[in-house]
């Protein structure tokens, strides 16, 4: 599948029966349940490729691992990590952020004016570094505020865990009610980048799947996400930024549900 709004390039694996005139029809029944999905479906596994540099055309746009962006109104700084796969993607440290409008952990967090304002500014800001100009307006690049998973979870994936808050357009106070599939292989791949944001908030060095993947649990407000990123090996010159090897792929599993069925009905000309 070749996705026109990135260029990124998409293998679906999917679930299907054999009709009685022999047709292969995709199955929708299955007990899959995907976290902010309501019910339970069939799965479909996706498999991106070529998605480093969807939208800027290089992983680490600026070519550093951190960057820091004022917040306005005297409030300091913000650390971010700025990357690009899948979607351009601003990685905000919430530890950087939030106290500073009140709210003491992600499960506090209120979309009101003052910290959208905030991280708008810092989207901005991005934008410009990550050579993608004046994005007022626009809704690239997204923007995550990033922290620690906390608590015990079930199904771990064995790469470890962060949470996140994931922000469509903090201009518009608009937060996702969960995370985009793009945006979590974004955040996977700023896991596997040494020193970055989500590395940070990690916590851990992530271990390896047996084909040599990283798979990862992005704990959102409805619950988790697993998403997997392969890699190719990195260059002399890249080791030290990607010693787990250079992020080049994603996989992740959601659920093919039926949408609208019915008929159309267009009158001829007189």
């Amino acid at each position: 599948i070749h996705s026109l709004n990135t260029g990124a390039r998409y293998a679906a694996k999917v679930l299907a029966h054999r009709a009685q005139d022999g047709r292969a029809l995709v199955s929708y029944e299955g007990s899959l349940e995907v976290a902010g999905i309501p019910g339970a479906a069939a799965p479909v596994q996706l498999s991106t490729l070529g998605v480093a540099g969807s939208q800027t055309g290089a992983l680490l746009p600026t070519g550093r691992v951190l960057e820091s962006f004022e917040l306005g109104d005297g409030l300091g700084c913000a650390r971010v990590t700025l990357v690009d796969f899948a979607r351009a993607l601003v990685v905000v440290d919430a530890a950087d952020v939030l106290p500073k409008f009140g709210m003491a952990s992600l499960d506090e967090l209120k979309v009101e004016a003052g910290l959208c304002g905030a991280l708008e500014r810092v989207r901005l800001s991005a934008g410009m570094a990550m050579g993608m100009g004046d994005c007022s307006g626009a809704d690239a690049p997204k923007l995550a505020l990033v922290a620690p998973l906390e608590g015990a979870h079930e199904g771990l994936e064995r790469g470890g865990g962060l949470s996140c808050r994931y922000f469509v357009n903090p201009g518009r106070q608009e937060m996702h009610p969960t995370l985009a599939m793009t945006a979590a292989q974004a955040l996977g791949a700023a896991c596997l980048t040494e020193g970055s944001i989500a590395a940070k908030v990690l916590g851990r060095a992530p271990a390896a799947n047996e084909d040599g993947s990283f798979s990862f649990s992005m704990g959102h407000a409805k619950g988790l996400f697993p998403v997997s990123i392969g890699t190719t090996p990195a260059s002399p010159a890249e080791e030290a930024q990607f010693p787990r090897g250079l992020p080049s792929s994603g996989k992740y599993t959601t659920t093919v549900m039926p949408l609208a069925e019915g008929r159309a009905f267009v009158t001829s000309e007189p």
